[in-house]
């Protein structure tokens, strides 16, 4: 049948509950603390991507009370990625800085 130069679409429904609701993220989030003065969000994330997709990354821009160093956050969807890169970052130097890295406490 020609339908003047269109073709159909199906579309699928999202993965998800049976009201369609999408499939709800699961991210874990790492505590990254004494980033140095040089490093940004983006210098933050290419770090950190060296051990599996990082979701998200923030630098908020207050620092710590006691120590005044630099603090942030970095996200992964995978646990297992994340025990990685905690693992493996922590301790980490980085313009003679020692990376202080874990879980997330909330």
């Amino acid at each position: 049948m020609d339908r003047g130069g269109w073709n159909p679409v199906i579309r699928r429904r999202e993965v998800g509950s049976q009201l369609g609701d999408p499939k709800e993220e699961f991210l874990i989030t790492i505590f990254v603390d004494n980033i140095p003065d040089s490093m940004d969000p983006k210098g933050l994330f290419n770090l950190f991507q060296k051990f599996g997709l990082v979701k998200d990354v923030f630098i908020p821009g207050k620092r710590r009370k006691a120590s005044k160093s630099r603090f942030g956050f970095v996200r992964y969807d995978c646990e297992v990625t994340a025990r990685v890169a905690i693992q493996k970052a922590d301790g980490l130097w980085c313009d003679n800085k020692a990376l202080r890295v874990k879980c997330a406490e909330y």
